[in-house]
């Protein structure tokens, strides 16, 4: 005897032959592995922020009225915190068949971008068919997974994170900031904990000074960045990053940049020393 899994079932009653009972149903739900037209992600496949689904579904089981078939679609996703990652993406698909076509399942193909910074965790996208000609309508749910470190959260405005490094090539920061006179600097670090106003905005910037071993200004930069938006899906981490080119001549001994940074949406403001050694 040979049985038949669900998906087999729903894909057998949507070809049901005219005059049978039919029900709307969304079928072949699949998340595509690099591309609209590959197979499907491998299990327990996690998704990266800002990375591409592919994701393809066919709707079965709807209603022909004057040889058209009018149907609507509607695609969203969410985050472990029920927060919509995207406005939703919608569509239709009104095509006039035969009878010769009324066994065809319409097919709905999107590319879906992932916003640039999603905690890790469960997510779920839902989709959502709506027939026009029977006045149905029906929805299924799909669940995936992002991967990846979680977010900064401090409780209040910081900088995090900061880290001197050789090249912007290198990943990991110097276990101890020694560099010789002519020397590129890169230092890399987090600011977080910023306000999130209304639809999600925010503005936030940072500026710097370079103290000699002295304690002496080197170089200021009262705003070397500043960022504002109101991105859809909030943003909850702003990256900085300052290069210095020391000179050939510079005078060996312990140098520090100070970071001060500045939440305008929440009128706060940290201020923050990093260190690094310049020897012969």
């Amino acid at each position: 005897m040979r049985v038949l899994g669900v998906a087999a079932l729903c894909l057998m009653a949507a070809l049901a032959a005219p005059g049978q009972s039919r029900k709307l149903a969304v079928l072949q739900a699949v998340f595509h592995d690099r591309g609209e037209s590959a197979p499907s992600i491998t299990p327990g496949y996690q998704y990266t922020s800002g990375e591409l689904i592919y994701f393809s579904f066919r709707v079965g089981g709807y209603a022909i009225k004057n040889d058209r078939v009018n149907l609507r679609w509607l695609i969203y996703a969410s985050d472990p915190e029920g927060r919509l990652l995207w406005e939703p993406y919608n569509g239709t698909i009104s095509e006039e068949v035969s009878h010769n076509d009324e066994n065809w399942l319409p097919k709905v193909s999107q590319t879906l971008p992932l916003p640039p910074q999603l905690p890790p965790g469960a997510y779920k996208l839902l989709i959502k068919v709506s027939d026009e000609n029977a006045q149905t309508s029906v929805e299924q749910e799909m669940g995936f997974r992002v991967g990846g470190r979680e977010l900064a959260a401090p409780a209040e405005f910081s900088i995090l994170n900061e880290g001197f490094y050789r090249s912007e090539q290198d990943r990991a920061p110097l276990a101890e900031a020694v560099y010789r006179p002519g020397d590129a600097v890169l230092l890399r670090f987090q600011l977080a904990g910023f306000k999130v106003g209304e639809k999600n905005r925010f503005e936030v910037e940072y500026g710097l000074r370079v103290l000699r071993p002295s304690g002496r200004e080197m170089y200021a930069e009262p705003k070397a960045a500043h960022e504002a938006d109101a991105p859809y899906y909030p943003k909850r981490v702003m990256n900085g990053v300052i290069g210095l080119n020391l000179t050939p001549d510079l005078t060996p001994g312990e140098y520090t940049i100070v970071v001060t940074a500045k939440d305008l949406e929440g009128k706060a403001e940290v201020e923050k020393q990093m260190k690094f050694k310049v020897e012969k």
